[in-house]
């Protein structure tokens, strides 16, 4: 008995919903499911991390791929799920990177962490105690980065030292630090003007990538409508301008 038309509209609908580019659903639940889950330790956990990740990408293709062939039907049907299901496969393989997530968390992290610091020194706290307590306030990954910065300076490090081995996305933040304990001026107003210089590269570049979604949203609508355009308004205006000059 052949399905309803409902069926494959719905797996279809359920595929996007798993794996829709630009989603916030799409982004947790793909790195859910893409992302390798450790097991253990050593070559083996990497191993098995890396099958159940494969398992769960041609899942997931698996799903889109049934719902693209129910919904065409027939030998069609077939090759459009095969299609499907290989085409799927290899997106979600070359799926978000977590280093460029881990960055793009440090940085949105960032001004927040300056704007705390710079609470905690001006009521007189210590560095180290405002590292730490900024790192237990501030989620991962920045977090830890800072409480092991405070760890190196309680254990009696130099501060060139404790944050020689931070991202690159937190080295503005320790170069302000530790120039003005070298220096003897206030850290609190670096602070603030690295939180503001951070929300106004960030504000730059989600109104860039506003800009470029707009450009793409219109798009398709040129792509549809501008060859139906030369071929009903441009076309025959030069065939018929053709016609009297060489008729």
């Amino acid at each position: 008995m052949r399905p309803g038309p409902w069926l494959p509209v719905l797996l279809l609908a359920l595929a996007c919903t798993l794996w829709a580019p630009g989603s916030v659903l799409a982004g947790s639940r793909v790195r859910r499911l893409v992302r390798p889950v450790p097991f253990g330790d050593g070559e083996e956990a990497a191993r098995d991390g890396a099958q159940a990740a494969r398992r769960r990408r041609w899942a997931l293709a698996g799903g889109a791929a049934l719902a693209a062939g129910l919904l065409v039907g027939g030998i069609a049907g077939v090759l459009t799920a095969l299609g499907v299901a290989v085409a799927g496969e290899r997106l979600l393989r070359h799926g978000p990177d977590p280093d460029d997530e881990a960055r793009a968390a440090l940085v949105g992290d960032l001004p927040a962490a300056c704007d705390l610091l710079a609470a905690c020194l001006a009521a007189g706290l210590p560095l180290a105690g405002a590292l730490a307590a900024v790192g237990e306030a501030v989620p991962a990954p920045l977090g830890p980065c800072l409480r092991t910065v405070a760890a190196l300076h309680r254990l009696g490090a130099a501060p060139r030292r404790a944050w020689a081995d931070v991202p690159a996305e937190v080295a503005g933040l320790g170069r302000a630090l530790v120039r003005a304990g070298e220096s003897g001026a206030a850290a609190v107003p670096a602070l603030s003007a690295l939180a503001a210089e951070t929300r106004a590269a960030a504000r730059a570049g989600a109104e860039a990538a506003v800009q470029r979604a707009g450009v793409w949203v219109l798009a398709p609508l040129g792509v549809c409508f501008l060859p139906a355009f030369v071929c009903l308004g441009v076309a025959p205006l030069v065939l018929g301008i053709a016609g009297d000059v060489f008729g």
